[in-house]
């Protein structure tokens, strides 16, 4: 019997009464079940514990881990610390997702061997896909952070609806900037695709990113617009970064060629001195050979 691999799911929540249980019924009901829930609740003030209690009384893969309140992004790498799974994905507490939304990334893994996993995602209200078109396949690094720069389509640069190699992350040590509130999860992505080859992406919309009207994401807060720009210079650096080590490398291949090629000529002037001084010789005995008879 093949041996299901651990999938882990980090969920960060802060102040969500109102939404957790629904968050947490669309994971507890995937069709993959073989999944680790790592529930981080960011200081709560509201009934969001007694809720979370509830969840991790009622299944087991279900577990609580508190922190004082210090952002997502301390959140996330909080959560990370506890994953024991090969896979890792991420759920907004305000969101939700189809039961198939990890089979599919687990499937994906599997079939094609990417270093990441992308599903597109439904905008509720109004359930409309991100999506223009339908699209599936491999996509390369540079076309990959393409799609995650890009301020549309079905891709973006949002964790929630990517699958990720916790052994890329690890040995890279990564983790989310707790000093920018805007982007980070971007930032996140263009640091981990820059270490990868392959991407599978579809944009069948398996995750449901909600909109709501008391949410800070989808308000205009003037003191985190400094972190947008810090956000955006991050992210050139770290494309600089990428292009400089890709420019450095295929400069040191050239120069690895060239020198395998002058050590090839040179062995080959070799061989043809060292086969020319062997025919110099038979020549001189053949003509001895003449001389005697």
């Amino acid at each position: 019997m093949a041996i299901t691999p651990l999938f882990s799911v980090i969920m960060p929540i802060y102040n969500l009464e109102k939404y957790i249980d629904r968050a947490v019924k669309s994971i507890l009901n995937q069709s993959y079940r073989q999944l680790q829930i790592i529930i981080i609740d960011d200081g709560s003030t509201d009934q969001t514990p007694q809720h979370l209690a509830h969840w991790a009384e009622v299944d087991s893969r279900v577990e609580v881990h508190r922190q004082e309140n210090q952002g997502i992004s301390a959140a996330r790498n909080f959560g990370m610390t506890f994953v024991k799974g090969d896979f890792l994905t991420f759920l907004d507490g305000d969101d939700w997702v189809e039961h198939r939304y990890i089979e599919y990334m687990a499937t994906a893994f599997r079939q094609y061997q990417p270093d990441m996993v992308i599903c597109g995602y439904a905008i509720d209200p109004p359930h409309r896909s991100a999506a223009t078109k339908e699209e599936s396949g491999i996509l390369t690094r540079k076309e990959a952070i393409g799609r995650i720069l890009k301020l549309g389509g079905s891709v973006r640069g949002y964790t929630w609806n990517k699958g990720y190699l916790i052994d890329v992350i690890r040995t890279n040590n990564l983790q989310f900037d707790i000093h920018i509130g805007l982007m980070e999860d971007q930032l996140f992505n263009v640091q981990y695709a820059n270490l990868c080859e392959r991407f599978y992406f579809d944009t069948q919309p398996l995750y449901h990113y909600v909109q709501r009207s008391d949410s800070i994401i989808h308000g205009f807060d003037l003191q985190k617009v400094p972190d947008n720009f810090v956000a955006n210079y991050r992210i050139f650096q770290e494309l600089n970064r990428a292009k400089s080590k890709t420019v450095s490398s295929m400069t040191s291949q050239k120069k690895t060629a060239q020198q395998l090629a002058r050590r090839k000529a040179r062995r080959q002037r070799r061989r043809a001195l060292q086969a020319a001084n062997e025919l110099t010789s038979k020549i001189t005995d053949l003509d001895d050979r003449v001389r005697d008879i």
